[in-house]
């Protein structure tokens, strides 16, 4: 059985209503997959990844500000950080998340996607919380700000920065999450970094119903399709899948401590 660390069963590519897409997420939990981890973008979603979370025992919810929606009015507000802040208590909420940069999408926000950004990990400490950061073309920026926030823990989801930056995030404690990205045939510089993280720092994930692994690559993806990523990353760390499945589950228990 394994564990999904980073998903979005909101998504309308899982069906236009509630209960097309709560029909998916019961026949992948029906199956392999033990947990998912649904992680929020903004103050609306972040409330459905929690009505997911109640309504079915192996769903969890992080909630959060994503870098690519400080576009909308209402994540120039501090009042929207404040309303996700008091979404974390929830018995169910294991982490703050997704925040992050993104400068792919947009370059011409820097400061406020920074701003969001600081004022979240803040937030982090004090609720002493994990976090889920997304980090798309900002490496240096991203790498920065969370050096600023000694006391923060948590996860860079997708990795896509350079071994090097893997190895000063490990120093300060984070761990790594791969998606399905690691079997896409050019990801060698990807193998690399794979097979440098230690066995206690590394996560797996999906990122559904983006990033579907190979074969798959382009469809829809789902958590069931972690498999393709937990047997690539078995096999560029010379693992038995079973052993690496066992250890990234251990270790999304140790650092998402509400998960059972």
């Amino acid at each position: 059985m394994v564990f999904d660390t980073h998903s979005h069963y909101y998504d309308d590519k899982f069906g236009e209503t509630r209960e097309e897409r709560d029909a998916i997420l019961e026949e992948v939990l029906s199956g392999c997959v033990s947990g998912v981890i649904n992680c929020g973008t903004t103050y609306e979603n972040s409330l459905e990844c929690i009505r997911i979370a109640e309504k079915f025992g192996g769903a969890y919810a992080a909630c959060g500000l994503h870098p690519e929606d400080v576009t909308d009015d209402y994540a120039f507000n501090d009042e929207s950080v404040g309303k996700i802040k008091a979404l974390l208590s929830h018995k169910k909420v294991v982490a703050l998340g997704e925040i992050g940069l993104d400068y792919h999408w947009r370059e011409d926000n820097k400061g406020e996607q920074k701003r969001i950004f600081r004022s979240q990990l803040e937030i982090a400490v004090k609720e002493d919380i994990p976090v889920v950061v997304h980090d798309r073309d900002a490496h240096g920026d991203t790498l920065s700000i969370v050096s600023e926030y000694k006391g923060v823990k948590g996860v860079f989801h997708s990795y896509s920065g350079s071994i090097e930056a893997a190895k000063e995030l490990l120093k300060m404690g984070w761990y790594i999450s791969f998606s399905g990205v690691i079997t896409f045939k050019n990801a060698v510089r990807m193998a690399e970094i794979v097979k440098s993280i230690p066995d206690d720092r590394i996560l797996i994930e999906t990122d559904c119903p983006y990033l579907a692994p190979h074969p798959h690559r382009g469809e829809r993806n789902d958590s069931r399709l972690i498999l393709f990523t937990a047997e690539k990353a078995a096999e560029l760390r010379n693992l038995p899948v079973d052993r690496l499945i066992s250890q990234t589950n251990e270790n999304a228990k140790r650092l998402f401590t509400k998960i059972k």
